[in-house]
């Protein structure tokens, strides 16, 4: 308990808050997994039904992965004796009901024909967080048709669920994400790739497709623009990407703090001199401060953009059985140097380091969606400038919140410290569950 005192070096109340603020993050830490959303792929390529059965002939061929802990999520019966621990006998009990799960939460049609594929088991597969079930099915929709998926699992259970889909249609490569909200359908088959077939209005399109559900991503612009978004939503709901940028950004300050007596110097590099809050002095505060944290967010942009786009284009191939408690590791790294800093190393450094480590974290939605061909570059680019945009976001909001705190006479020590405390409880957490998962 003395090393905690040492770090504070607070008055009474100050410690109770700080300790209030740890023990807040200890609470919260089981709720707060990974940075790993919940995600199922969807594999599309064009195939033959079996000569003999109903739609043979020109066919495509569906792949599905779904995460267990969806299922168990969402069948409550999946885990029978209750132990939180899901074996192959339960998986394959419960089985049937998985296979009418999955086909009551994925409409297809054929140009707007209800049509229901017969979903067989094929495998379990280990993926970055955790194991999946592989299913496989063929749906009979030539070539000409329309196709459409209106996508429903976890709809009502996990708000953040996605299904990524890859692969190829009729010589078109597809990178499309879809969610269990109002985005939930899409045509992929879209207009672009039917050209020739006018609709009813003399648009082209199929005969029976639907208007109101949108087409897959076509295009380079289109497919940039789809992924934007899922690079936002992706950082904004990535807690352990969040905890490493607010242990960058925490010992940043954009304010002259309050000093607890007026008459108390202060003590600088060039020597101790009494506290003058003058405009030249905040001003000098406040340039520094954002130098160094435009210095620190571009150099963690930097190196996970690098390591995104090595391991997106499959030039580098990681396990996340490592990648993810690295990710753990390098939060409670930065939370211990704001605890105790280290003569001459750099923020912007550790920003650089780490971040190549974070990108190979980003990567694993992308490469494990099975994005391929021209479609994989302009998702990669998307879905960075998107994991971008809401990184902004949140220094923006760091910004804002700062620059009133700093003012503070307990910032440094409750706000500070006490969050560096807690964000080192968090990573101990983190790295402990996931190197039990990795073993």
């Amino acid at each position: 308990m003395h090393w905690i005192t040492g770090l504070l070096r607070p008055h009474g109340r100050s410690l109770r808050a700080m300790v209030a603020v740890a023990l807040t993050a200890a609470a919260l830490a089981p709720s707060a997994w990974a940075h790993k959303a919940s995600d199922a792929y969807l594999r599309v390529t064009d195939a033959l039904a079996p000569q003999g059965t109903a739609g043979a002939g020109a066919s495509i061929g569906l792949v599905l992965s779904v995460a267990l802990k969806d299922v168990d999520a969402a069948l409550e019966q999946l885990d029978a004796d209750g132990d939180r621990q899901l074996t192959w006998g339960e998986v394959r009990q419960s089985m049937p009901a998985i296979v009418q799960w999955v086909g009551q939460g994925m409409l297809w049609q054929c140009d707007g024909t209800a049509t229901v594929p017969a979903w067989r088991f094929e495998a379990l597969e280990q993926r970055t967080d955790g194991r999946y079930a592989r299913l496989a099915a063929t749906l009979p929709c030539a070539p000409a048709q329309a196709v459409t998926l209106r996508y429903g699992l976890m709809q009502g259970i996990d708000p953040t669920h996605r299904l990524l889909v890859g692969g190829a249609l009729s010589g078109q490569t597809l990178a499309a994400v879809l969610a269990t909200d109002g985005r939930s359908g899409t045509d992929l088959r879209s207009a672009g790739s039917r050209a020739g077939q006018a609709g009813p209005d003399g648009a082209e399109g199929a005969q029976g497709t639907d208007a109101t559900v949108p087409g897959a991503p076509r295009g380079g612009v289109a497919t940039l623009l789809h992924f934007v978004t899922e690079g936002v939503h992706h950082i904004l709901s990535g807690y352990d990407h969040l905890a490493f940028l607010l242990a960058l950004l925490l010992p940043i300050s954009l304010a002259r703090p309050q000093p607890r007596h007026r008459d108390l110097p202060l003590h600088t590099e060039s020597g101790t001199t009494p506290i003058a809050d003058t405009p030249a002095s905040g001003a000098r505060d406040r340039f520094a401060g954002i130098k160094a944290l435009l210095l620190t967010v571009t150099c963690f942009t930097v190196g996970h953009s690098i390591t995104l786009a090595l391991a997106g284009l499959g030039w580098v191939t990681v396990s996340g059985n490592w990648v993810e408690p690295a990710i753990a590791i390098s939060i409670g790294i930065s939370a211990l140097l704001n605890l105790f800093p280290v003569q001459g190393l750099r923020s912007s450094w550790l920003a650089l380091g780490f971040g190549l480590v974070h990108g190979l974290g980003f990567s694993g939605v992308l490469v494990e969606a099975g994005v391929a061909g021209a479609s994989l570059l302009w998702a990669l680019a998307g879905f960075n400038l998107g994991v971008e945009v809401g990184q902004l976001m949140v220094v923006a909001l760091w910004c804002a919140v700062s620059t009133v705190l700093a003012r503070r006479v307990w910032y440094r020590s409750v706000v500070v410290r006490g969050g560096s405390v807690a964000l080192l409880v968090l990573s101990l957490y983190w790295t402990v569950q996931r190197l039990a998962f990795a073993g």
